[in-house]
């Protein structure tokens, strides 16, 4: 990623009002919240292991979504084992929801529960 992409990246960060409250207590050393470099990261333990998760602005979330879900390589999961995938890596507010509803408005992921 270039300085320019990272600075693109973080003034999406500061300019998201869903990561906000995040960016708060990352300011106050709550949440499991921390800014490195300028980044906006929720520290999280996932499959055991603790894991730095980027913050994930609105504009960004469904490429996200759609790297962990669509692609020939992810298959696309159910909801658990897409967001587990996310989780090792991003972060946002209401993932859980984000990724629900995604799955739920895929046709071919509902074609393989079928």
């Amino acid at each position: 990623m270039s300085d320019d992409d990272v600075h693109k990246l973080i003034d999406e960060q500061k300019n998201d009002e869903t990561l906000s409250d995040c960016r708060n207590m990352a300011h106050r050393g709550k949440g499991n919240y921390v800014i490195s470099r300028g980044l906006l990261y929720h520290k999280e333990k996932v499959e055991g292991q603790f894991v730095c998760q980027l913050c994930v602005p609105v504009g960004r979330r469904d490429a996200v979504l759609k790297l962990a879900h669509d692609l020939v390589y992810s298959g696309h999961l159910g909801e658990r084992k897409t967001s587990r995938r996310i989780r090792l890596s991003f972060y946002w507010p209401s993932l859980k929801r984000s990724v629900s509803e995604y799955v739920r408005s895929c046709q071919t992921a509902r074609l393989h529960a079928s």
